[in-house]
């Protein structure tokens, strides 16, 4: 199951535009996809049996059931190249979503999209964070202060845009299988989380990293948690409010600034 991979990558890639965090090549975003895990081809989803099944199989079986949802909550922290990522975010199948992103030290990214239309409300440390990347760190609090509470729109054909508004995507990626990573995967044990019963599954990489896959037991199978916690890359994830719909609301148009008018200021404060 591909989910450390593309939260990985995702997080990693979010702040690409404003030079925050770089993404491409071989750097973190497809380092940490070559260790994600992959499932075997999806199965039938539906309350698992872990008496009767085996490790793969139920795996499979989370996978189908995250792959069949409509919406899904994720939050957690991650840990990319010895940075913290933390993210907040509910996501549709269709690619719609709000929540919030960050990059630890380096600022936060408040996130909206809608209709395959992506609004973003950068922190003020985001701010002086991209002005220091700029060569001008002097204008980060120019910056701050003149989009101060305002959200950025307007500039989806601008790839960093669209590499914000990918993070969206949460259930695809989950649910999606490409057959290249080779984990394996052993039974654990029954677990609780968040008052959820569940059971373990370890995975295993190429790389002999381990991380924990939390599978609930009651009702659909779905991953409720993985995470690792040993390793250079240590962090957690947890999923909850399945199917439920979201509450998105596109910010008032004077509360929005086009992007254009952002990459402008940037060359110029």
């Amino acid at each position: 199951m591909p989910a450390k991979r593309f939260v990985y990558a995702s997080i990693a890639c979010v702040l690409l535009a404003a030079g925050a965090t770089a993404c491409g090549g071989d750097k973190a975003g497809d380092k940490a996809a070559d260790k994600a895990g992959a499932a075997a081809p999806p199965a039938k989803a539906g309350s698992v049996d872990i008496e009767k099944l085996g490790a793969e199989e139920i795996v499979k079986q989370a996978q189908t059931a995250m792959g069949g949802l409509n919406s899904v909550k994720v939050n957690g922290t991650l840990t990319v190249e010895g940075g913290k990522l933390t993210f907040d975010l509910a996501a549709s199948k269709a690619g719609d979503c709000t929540g919030s992103v960050g990059t630890g030290s380096e600022g936060k990214v408040e996130l909206v999209r809608i209709g395959g239309r992506t609004w973003i409300k950068p922190d003020a440390v985001f701010w002086n964070t991209v002005a220091a990347k700029e060569g001008n760190a002097k204008s980060g609090a120019v910056l701050a202060e003149l989009f101060k509470g305002r959200y950025i729109t307007n500039g989806q054909d601008d790839p960093s845009l669209k590499e914000m508004a990918e993070v969206c995507d949460l259930i695809g990626a989950i649910s999606k299988d490409d057959g290249t990573s080779g984990d394996k995967y052993t039974k654990g044990a029954a677990a609780d989380v968040d008052g959820t019963k569940a059971f373990s599954i370890t995975a295993t990489d190429s790389d002999g990293e381990h991380s924990t896959l939390y599978v609930a037991t009651q009702g659909k199978p779905y991953l409720v948690r993985m995470e690792q916690t040993a390793g250079a890359e240590p962090g957690q994830l947890t999923f909850s409010d399945f199917d439920k719909p979201l509450d998105l609301k596109a910010p008032p148009a004077d509360n929005v600034i086009d992007f254009s008018a952002v990459k402008q200021k940037l060359r110029t404060a």
